[in-house]
């Protein structure tokens, strides 16, 4: 038995396969040419788009970077898959700009846009330059195997370079034959977005001309109007960063309306918002493979220091418009529709920088790398669409390349880890833009619509002010019965919706809840010593937690009943949370401290509501315990009573949790809210029970009542109807 060594070869086809086939653009095969010039310390690119009518088109590349010596040409532009920025280049020696090519293939990207190339590069220093030209078809189709295909390089060049070293490639016979508006558009718009245009680039610019004068007219139109990015209607920027002070990332943002040229009369007003000094993003914990933990509950992560390991701080911007024809109009001048939504299509989605140079194919128009558009049709609620989304994100590439990798297509990063942590980053970072501006939203829509911007849901009231206008317009006698009817076959409506969405939100809770106890079950019976007693302690916990929560989705009619038994029955169903969270529950109403008082309503719809409540204040508790790291914290929600200081007898809710972070009148609005893939339901069900028995829903300044000290988180009180002889404890 004999061995022997055969070399691996490969054909001159695989030129084809590296350039043409592997670049997936004419935009990206530039692209690679201007990150060369970029890690050779140019100063300037100029893109020249030449007889693009004619038979000699061509388009030349042109640097005043540091060029190569004939050497570096042979060695290294010569060589497919040199290594040599990685080892040699990888900080540039003038700006020490951090390498952005490191594969070796990106100079056959050329391939993709034509037949013929003319290199030629001078050193600086060098008085002398050296050029080569290649015929891709002659240069494949002259030998069988890449490693016998050779290329003559000469010295000198056929034109000075004005800054005595730089690299122009021009290429000839262009595999495009003709160039219309639109493709040059096209073309000349991925160029300009590959150079950040939020911020300004170490005198790094990319310039396009033209020969001839309608295609330069075409450029022209092309170049990124900044001031129109200036004007957006809603402004977000971010910055996120490993803490100093603790193991939490440091989430600072700024946000700002700019309805700059609105009527004064329009109620419409500009307003910033900032985010405090502590504030922490906070992710779903799937990404982390903690959807669910050991007891059940639904997962969130806050994001740590150590979470941007691999892929660095993380800032960016986020400009998004309205396209109504009104609003661009009062924003950018009368006649100027078209040219802004024009833009608007031609630059809309979220770009990655890094080092302020793009990483493509985030941000083009077919890209969607952050769902945005499928969160729009998804979600309920309000969602900025990518359409009217312009925006950037900015990386470090030093403290990003090991764990972020591009692909050799140059079509994004590989869909690793570090790729959907980023992912997931951003997600959350736009989520609580949408969430910050949801009332400006509001505002820009009552103005659209010519209407006034409803605050509270609240039906009865407005049958109240149409009986009144119909009294004063002397109608109410046509008219009553039929707003009668109205009135009757909404509330009747709301009570289905009631009975049937209050026990859809409460189902997650139970169900959780009760897969926690069997597993708990489960893990009881897999011992090797089986514990009777606690089996049936396990059993009997299953029971009555299955009992208690059965008031929630039974459609209960209303009944009479004490406000300490609503409360001590909300306690129950979350007794085992309270302990499996170490959460001290405290009532005094339980303990006979408080007042007492009787309550006339839908028992099921009082029980969810005051549970949903509570559901919140566990949650909150919980992060907020999380953020302080403090041992002489503690978890604790409040539950009391009060039957002087309002319109009615009251039920109070406080905790020591992070505290509302939403203005009041927002917080009862369907889809508000600050919990990471929360629904934004709750409350506004809340808001909706109390008003079917006439009460209230209110979130007072805790500091005006008797509540302890400690529970300075959010305060919730719930007013009740008084009703006469009401017995108290």
């Amino acid at each position: 038995m004999s061995k022997e060594k055969y070399p691996i070869k490969a054909t001159s086809y695989i030129i084809n396969l590296l350039g043409d086939e592997l670049i997936g653009s004419d935009s990206l095969a530039i692209f690679e040419l201007v990150k060369n010039a970029y890690d050779a310390d140019a100063t300037l690119v100029t893109i020249s788009f030449n007889d693009l009518d004619s038979p000699n088109r061509n388009i030349v590349i042109e640097d005043n970077g540091i060029g190569m010596t004939s050497s570096v040409i042979q060695k290294v532009w010569l060589t497919i898959g040199t290594d040599y920025k990685k080892k040699q280049a990888k900080i540039s020696k003038k700006f020490h700009r951090i390498s952005l090519g490191n594969k070796g293939v990106g100079r056959l990207a050329v391939h993709r846009l034509a037949d013929e190339i003319f290199l030629e590069s001078q050193s600086e220093g060098d008085l002398f330059g050296s050029s080569l030209h290649i015929n891709w078809k002659e240069l494949i189709q002259s030998e069988e195997y890449i490693e016998d295909l050779s290329v003559e390089v000469e010295d000198g060049i056929s034109k000075e370079f004005p800054d005595k070293h730089g690299t122009r490639i021009t290429l000839t016979s262009l595999k495009t034959k003709r160039w219309t508006k639109a493709i040059l558009k096209e073309l000349a718009r991925k160029i300009v977005s590959i150079k950040n245009p939020f911020c300004d680039l170490d005198s790094f610019e990319i310039k396009l001309i033209s020969n001839e004068q309608e295609k330069q007219h075409w450029l022209d139109e092309v170049q990124s109007p900044v001031w129109i990015l200036n004007n957006s209607l809603y402004n977000f920027a971010f910055k996120i960063e490993p803490s100093t002070q603790n193991e939490f990332a440091s989430f600072h943002w700024k946000y700002s309306f700019n309805p700059i040229n609105f009527p004064g009369n329009s109620g419409i007003i500009t307003e910033s918002k900032e985010s405090s000094d502590d504030t922490r993003l906070i992710l779903r914990a799937d990404v982390f493979d903690e959807q669910v933990d050991q007891n059940g509950e639904r997962g969130r992560h806050i994001l740590q220091n150590k979470d941007l390991i691999g892929i660095g701080p993380i800032s960016g911007v986020f400009h998004v418009f309205n396209q109504n024809g009104r609003i661009l109009d009062l924003t950018f001048g009368a006649g100027k529709r078209s040219a802004i939504k024009d833009f608007i299509k031609d630059n809309c989605g979220v770009k990655i920088f890094r080092d302020n140079i793009r990483v493509y194919n985030y941000g083009e128009p077919s890209d969607d790398w952050l769902d945005l558009e499928l969160a729009k049709i998804q979600k309920i609620g309000d969602h900025f669409s990518k359409k009217v989304t312009i925006g950037a994100i900015f990386l470090s590439l030093e403290q990003s390349e090991d764990a972020l990798k591009e692909k050799t297509n140059r079509e994004g990063f590989t869909d690793n880890e570090a790729y959907r942590l980023l992912k997931s980053i951003v997600q959350e970072t736009f989520a609580v833009f949408e969430r910050t501006a949801i009332s400006n939203r509001d505002a820009i829509e009552a103005f659209i619509k010519n209407t006034s911007v409803v605050r509270r849901v609240g039906f009865s009231t407005t049958i109240q002010e149409l009986e009144a206008e119909l009294t004063k317009r002397g109608l109410q006698q046509e008219l009553s019965p039929l707003l009668k009817k109205v009135e009757k076959d909404y509330n009747d409506m709301r009570d289905v919706m009631l009975n049937s969405g209050m026990s859809g939100l409460n189902l997650s809770l139970i169900f959780h809840e009760i897969e926690r106890e069997i597993r708990n079950l489960n893990q009881s019976l897999s011992l090797d010593e089986i514990d009777s007693s606690g089996l049936k302690h396990r059993v009997k916990s299953l029971l009555l937690l299955i009992e208690n929560f059965a008031p929630i989705v039974k459609q209960n009619k209303k009944l009479k009943l004490k406000a300490s038994q609503l409360i001590e029955r909300a306690k129950q169903i979350h007794e085992t949370r309270f302990k499996y969270h170490e959460i001290i529950f405290s009532s005094p109403v339980l303990t006979g401290d408080d007042d007492d008082f009787n309550i006339v309503g839908p028992g099921n719809l009082l029980l969810s509501a005051l549970s949903n409540i509570i559901d919140n204040s566990i949650y909150w508790v919980k992060i907020n315990s999380e953020l302080r790291k403090d041992p002489q914290y503690r978890k604790a929600i409040y539950v009391g009573t009060d039957i002087n200081s309002f319109d009615g007898p009251a039920i109070m809710i406080a905790d020591t949790g992070t505290g509302f972070q939403m203005d009041p009148e927002d917080m009862i609005l369907p889809f508000r809210t600050m919990r990471p893939e929360g629904m934004g339901l709750g409350l506004y069900y809340v808001n909706l029970v109390m008003e079917t028995i006439g009460g209230k829903l209110l979130f007072p300044d805790r500091n005006d009542y008797n509540i302890p000290s400690v529970y300075d988180g959010a305060f919730v009180v719930l007013v009740f109807p008084k009703i006469e002889n009401n017995d108290r404890k």
